[in-house]
């Protein structure tokens, strides 16, 4: 499953990566940093079958039959297993949290580079690496942004628009400006050629201009709205890694910017998916010590087509996390407390 999911990588984005020009060494380091972030199912499906082979082994032999006679339970039998099995998920935990995120923000900027670099070649600076119409709603801190156009290059940005709100979302500040760019080492906006307005927010002259001034250069102290924390929104949840979503959801909350459900239900899913390592094995033990000895098959087939339905439930409970129709630590550890509770009464059954 590893390999086939490589494969799948190779497929969708060797061509692009020749496209770039990048040497063998280049593509070789992406894919070897990419390939950690494929751990997250390939953990799981791999205790599995491991499982299933191991105790199938035993079972085929009456090694289990041996076991019961001497007056040992199934769990004291496998409980070195179930240690184990609880051993990976607290591991998965610490990969999804800390060495996984590694994996897919380096192998993002090693991507950048390579097609930003391969843009300088044929653009003009401030061409590369071109966002456009890149709009930022910051509730929280009662913000929003609009740049006609923002460079991933050169964190500099063209046609920058940034209004203040106050609590009842009206304007109070609206700055213009033909140019800026994001200061990374003092974490400010500075601002070029603009004008800078307030508005009265109260009386008669409400939504009027109340002071204009005009500036060459403005540095806007206090505001750190960091650009790549304004893409974050426009990528996709499941390519963000655990520290970035952690990141959005801790800036950001439902009511500040509706988009961020879906950024809580796949963090979510990643948490709960940690226990799935020993999920398979409370699946695994009971199929693979109670199935028919001639064929062994049988409990394997069972046992993974659970696997499999225990996804595809995944998926489709997260699916309504993300329509809000329920909550997403509903939909990510729904599925887990139905899979506990099936090997729960499996193993009832095989004692």
């Amino acid at each position: 499953m590893f390999g086939l999911q490589f494969i799948v990588e190779v497929q969708d984005s060797f061509a692009e990566l020749m496209g770039y020009d990048a040497g063998f060494g280049q593509i070789l380091f992406y894919y070897i940093i990419k390939a950690p972030s494929f751990l997250t199912f390939t953990l799981p499906a791999a205790i599995l079958v491991s499982v299933l082979y191991a105790l199938g082994q035993l079972h085929r032999n009456n090694e289990f039959v041996a076991f019961r006679s001497t007056g040992m339970s199934v769990f004291r039998v496998t409980r070195t297993i179930w240690f184990s099995g609880l051993a990976l998920s607290i591991g998965l935990w610490h990969l999804n949290a800390n060495f996984i995120p590694w994996s897919v923000e380096q192998s993002r900027t090693l991507w950048n580079n390579l097609e930003y670099t391969h843009q300088a070649k044929n653009l003009a600076v401030d061409q590369v690496g071109i966002v456009k119409n890149l709009s930022f709603d910051n509730r929280k801190d009662g913000r929003m942004w609009f740049m006609n156009r923002f460079s991933n290059f050169t964190n500099e940005a063209y046609g920058v628009t940034m209004t203040e709100l106050n609590d009842n979302r009206i304007v109070k500040r609206r700055i213009m400006a033909k140019q800026g760019y994001y200061d990374d080492i003092d974490h400010v906006w500075v601002l070029e050629q603009g004008l800078d307005n307030e508005y009265a927010i109260s009386g008669e002259d409400a939504g009027e201009v109340v002071r204009s001034i005009r500036f060459d250069r403005l540095e806007l102290q206090d505001i750190d709205d960091n650009p790549d924390l304004m893409m974050l929104l426009d990528k996709r949840p499941k390519d963000l890694s655990f520290l970035e979503l952690n990141r959005l959801i801790d800036n950001f909350d439902r009511d500040d910017n509706a988009k961020i459900i879906k950024y809580e239900v796949r963090l979510q899913s990643l948490i709960a998916g940690a226990a799935s390592c020993l999920i398979v094995v409370g699946i695994a033990i009971p199929f693979a010590t109670s199935g028919v000895r001639v064929n062994p098959a049988v409990g394997v087939s069972k046992s993974i087509g659970l696997f499999f339905i225990y996804y595809i439930l995944a998926s489709v409970l997260n699916a309504l996390g993300r329509q809000e129709i329920i909550s997403p630590v509903t939909a990510a550890w729904l599925p887990n407390g139905f899979m506990i509770l099936l090997a729960y009464v499996l193993m009832r059954r095989v004692r």
